[in-house]
């Protein structure tokens, strides 16, 4: 494209563009008049002025818009980088270190809050993000720029947030040389040339306050056009796996390529991609594709209200302003008359007749109010009554008050205002969360800008080189870090510790957590605290956290000897009781034999008794019958006793058979029982003196 296709280009669409947006312009100057508290126009202070009344403004409108951008600065939502895929979740995190850094360092998070309120004000700004080589010629650092309702015009047809589907934006802004010179190194004496060479301005975006100067210092047109294309690409599919080639192969090796590789077919598509036209006091001076390596605007607008079904561009978009400027105009008129009548018709005054008084200045200086004369022969001097202004001019100006608020979707729980005086913080952060409900239409849109500014920031980091990246985030980008496929990638944004609200909100959090048994530490809660020298009381408490925790391991040794101490005797007594019942159990066995022996002999003297009763017999056939009776009757006394012993042992041996069967310890407790219980003598043999008694 040459110079003067350009040219015309630039011109055409401009000229379309403006045509389109004309409405709108003049609505949002209007916006903005009115919000910075110029509400009446020059024919109504000119009637004023006749009428010797004041233009009184009672500024509700910058009230309310102040109060949405204070909300959105007190609650700024940071972005970060989730994965879709859990292993991916390394790469998300550098990504999302990565955002955190640019955004918090380089005054993102500020940038997306003046477009916020620039778009309160007038309906629309552009949150823009660019690379500055100045201070690193080789990355660049990433900044950003808010460009006001007045210093661009886009494609008219736009119907998405994120002008996914606008096919050229115009910019322009004002630099001096050498602001334009610091912009493009490479074409220095080019933009000297025409700086020196001058230029009359051109009528294009007459709103800038820079075009409503005619004098001051002497400035260059800086004008950027952004087109955004398509163009179709050959794209090389495996056939096996459905993976596309990450990259691009020239046209004129692309046969080659597939007669090396026969798996890979070969599909056309569109993609995208951004050309930008740089012209300085309406001349082309460079020409960029996919500027700062993005193949998408390198802006995102953010609109307060946009209507798209709408065919009237000066209604289609529209500021948080425009639906309250009725009623503001109202409630400006209502005092300005109410205000009128009180200072004319409150005071007294008097009517006199001429001459009437010998000192007519006396009338004056009776106090405020007009007095009236009359000509001569009329009534003598009376005093007139001021009169009342009527309650509903009071009760109309209460009434536009609550119509503005109720318009505007706002009440006073949203200005923080109580309905009683014993209300809590945290009911009334209910209530005023809850009061902006029906403005969440503004948020949703600053949302959308957001995320597509990171988006764009994700884009452009993959220009950087390995080391800075690494110095961003404290540690070696991982292998998936310069991966260009963002589809697997979801960028949230969501509510963040970015202001002291929040970060007072995180610590409580943290409290409640800790309260709940986590296990959070006081270190840890010194580090999120929001005051002053955290610093050293977060090094003084590690210092006593580690101290109670060396402590508590000494104490924690100590148990743990004690137990295994205890354990030790445990199973050294164990051993003992087992020792015990086995010489317990021996001892048993010993018995057993003992009981065996004795039993034997029990046999042997029933052996020996009978045969000394067969020799007693004999004797007593020598004996008389009284003796004879007397020793048959100590004989069957014998036999009996022996029986019942022979019994006893008998009955002994079965206990100690069925014991040795148990457990070694309640065979040894059943044993000792057993031993414990006398064992009852043999009846001794009668002595042979005695037998012959």
């Amino acid at each position: 494209m040459s110079d003067l296709d350009v040219r015309q280009d630039y011109n055409y669409l401009y000229d379309h563009a403006y045509s389109v947006w004309s409405p709108y312009l003049s609505a949002a100057e209007i916006d903005l008049r009115f919000y910075l508290g110029d509400q009446w126009s020059e024919d109504e202070k000119r009637y004023l002025w006749e009428q010797e009344r004041q233009a009184f403004v009672i500024n509700m409108i910058k009230r309310t818009v102040d109060q949405l951008s204070g909300y959105q600065i007190k609650h700024r939502l940071s972005s970060i980088v989730l994965p879709v895929e859990s292993s991916d979740r390394q790469t998300a995190d550098q990504r999302s270190k990565y955002l955190m850094h640019v955004l918090s360092n380089g005054g993102g998070y500020e940038m997306l809050s003046q477009a916020f309120a620039s778009a309160m004000r007038t309906g629309i700004a552009l949150a823009s993000v660019y690379k500055d080589y100045r201070d690193d010629v080789l990355d660049g650092d990433i900044r950003f720029a808010v460009d006001p309702w007045s210093s661009f015009l886009c494609d008219p047809y736009f119907s998405k947030l994120d002008w996914s589907d606008c096919s050229y934006v115009l910019k322009r802004k004002y630099l001096s040389l050498d602001q334009a010179q610091s912009l493009l190194p490479k074409h220095r004496k080019e933009v000297e040339d025409l700086f020196d060479a001058g230029w009359d301005r051109d009528g294009k975006f007459t709103w800038l306050p820079y075009q409503r100067q005619p004098g001051g210092q002497e400035m260059m047109a800086y004008d950027e056009m952004y087109l955004q294309k398509w163009k179709e690409v050959d794209l090389l599919i495996d056939s096996e796996t459905a993976e596309i080639l990450p990259f691009e192969i020239p046209k004129d090796r692309m046969k080659l390529f597939l007669e090396m590789y026969p798996n890979f077919t070969k599909v056309k598509k569109q993609k995208q991609y951004i050309e930008r036209h740089i012209l300085v006091n309406s001349e082309p001076i460079r020409k960029d594709i996919n500027p700062f390596g993005l193949d998408e605007y390198p802006f995102a607008p953010v609109i307060a209200s946009f209507c798209p079904d709408s065919d009237n561009w000066g209604l289609k978009l529209q500021s948080a302003i425009r639906q309250i400027i009725d009623p503001q105009r109202a409630l400006n008129r209502n005092r300005s008359q109410r205000t009128d009548i009180v200072e004319k018709n409150m005071n007294s005054g008097w009517m006199a007749e001429e001459n009437s008084v010998i000192n007519p200045d006396s009338l004056f200086n009776s106090g405020q109010g007009v007095v009236v004369w009359n000509r001569k022969g009329s009534p003598t001097p009376q005093r007139m009554d001021p009169i009342q202004v009527p309650p509903s001019f009071f009760q109309e100006e209460s009434s536009l008050q609550n119509d503005l608020m109720a318009i505007s979707g706002l009440n006073d729980a949203a200005f923080g205002i109580p309905d009683s005086g014993n209300e809590s913080a945290a009911l009334m952060n209910l209530r005023q969360s809850a009061a902006v409900t029906n403005i969440q239409g503004y948020f949703e849109n600053l949302r959308i800008a957001q995320k597509g500014i990171s988006r764009k920031i994700l884009k452009m980091s993959l220009s950087n080189s390995p080391a800075k990246v690494q110095r961003i985030i404290n540690e070696p980008p991982a292998d998936g870090f310069y991966d260009e496929d963002f589809y697997k990638y979801d960028i949230s944004i969501q509510e963040g510790a970015l202001t002291p609200e929040q970060k007072q909100l995180r610590f409580m959090q943290l409290v409640e957590l800790r309260n709940l048994g986590a296990p959070i530490t006081g270190e840890m809660l010194a580090e999120e605290a929001p005051i002053q020298g955290s610093f050293d009381l977060v090094e003084k408490i590690g210092q006593m956290e580690q101290q109670q925790a060396q402590a508590a391991q000494e104490q924690q040794q100590i148990q743990n000897q004690l137990i295994a101490n205890q354990s030790q005797m445990a199973q050294a007594k164990a051993i003992s009781d087992v020792a015990l019942a086995k010489e317990r159990f021996t001892r048993s066995i010993a018995n057993l034999g003992l009981e065996d022996e004795r039993a034997s002999k029990a046999v042997q003297d029933r052996s020996d008794a009978a045969l000394t009763r067969a020799k007693t017999i004999s004797e007593l056939e020598k004996m008389d019958t009284e003796n004879l009776s007397r020793y048959l009757a100590l004989i069957k006394m014998f036999e009996e006793s022996n029986k019942e012993s022979e019994n006893r042992i008998k009955m002994q041996n079965v206990a100690v058979t069925e014991m040795a069967a148990e457990p070694d310890v309640q065979m040894s407790q059943q044993q000792q029982s057993i031993q414990e219980q006398p064992i009852q003598q043999q009846p001794q043999e009668v002595p042979q003196d005695e037998r012959l008694l």
